[in-house]
């Protein structure tokens, strides 16, 4: 397994614990208004709030080690080389239509690219990123790479995607910080305080990386 599917499995085994916590802070509470549940419907509450709490604190999470941390970790810890288009791998993955809740398939182009290695190996590999107009036929990157890895590190950012990726991420935060305060004593201001400071954190700990990653760029 790699470093990704172990960060991903803390997360999952983190966030049922805060699920179970969440839970039965809230069944206690409306066990003490009078409000008698059956097996079946705490077992769909508990269901229900697990996932809520596994999908914030993956979008919190592992958004940011897949498009910030590990993107700045590689820049530093991998030579860097320049590479040059040639083909695209094409992958179809589902899109949802919010205005009519609706999914239709939706065709990604990953940028094929060519370097030389350290000892003059022609290397081919595809971009870990891409955007809906990716590099042509041709175009010169800068990259980071080593042996082993399965996709190429791209310097060259799309630089509105990752502002909104900073944006998004730490809205993930504040709301996941926020459902997770939920089992504390704090009162709710002080939850809201917490949380807003934490997502700015975790803002500030991501355009490092952008700033990180366009320096070494």
């Amino acid at each position: 397994m790699t470093f990704l599917g172990y960060f991903t499995a803390i997360i999952i085994i983190f966030s049922l614990y805060k699920g179970y916590k969440i839970f039965t802070k809230f069944a206690a509470n409306r066990d003490q208004s009078g409000k008698k549940e059956g097996l079946l419907e705490k077992a769909f509450l508990l269901f229900i709030i697990s996932i809520i709490i596994i999908s914030v604190n993956a979008m919190t999470l592992v958004l940011s080690y897949t498009f910030f941390w590990e993107k700045a970790y590689r820049s530093f810890d991998e030579p860097q080389y320049e590479a040059t288009v040639v083909g695209y791998k094409k992958e179809t993955t589902k899109f949802k239509n919010f205005s009519t809740s609706t999914y239709r398939d939706k065709v990604i182009f990953f940028p094929k690219v060519e370097y030389t290695g350290a000892n003059g190996e022609k290397v081919t590999k595809t971009l870990d990123i891409t955007s809906d107009h990716p590099p042509a036929m041709g175009q010169k990157l800068k990259i980071t790479d080593k042996a082993g890895k399965d996709s190429t590190n791209a310097l060259q950012l799309d630089w509105v995607m990752f502002a909104a990726g900073c944006i998004f991420t730490g809205f993930a935060a504040f709301f996941a910080s926020l459902i997770s305060t939920y089992t504390t004593s704090y009162p709710m201001k002080k939850r809201i305080a917490l949380s807003s400071r934490l997502a700015l954190l975790l803002i500030f700990i991501n355009i490092s990386c952008i700033v990180f990653i366009y320096l070494k760029s």
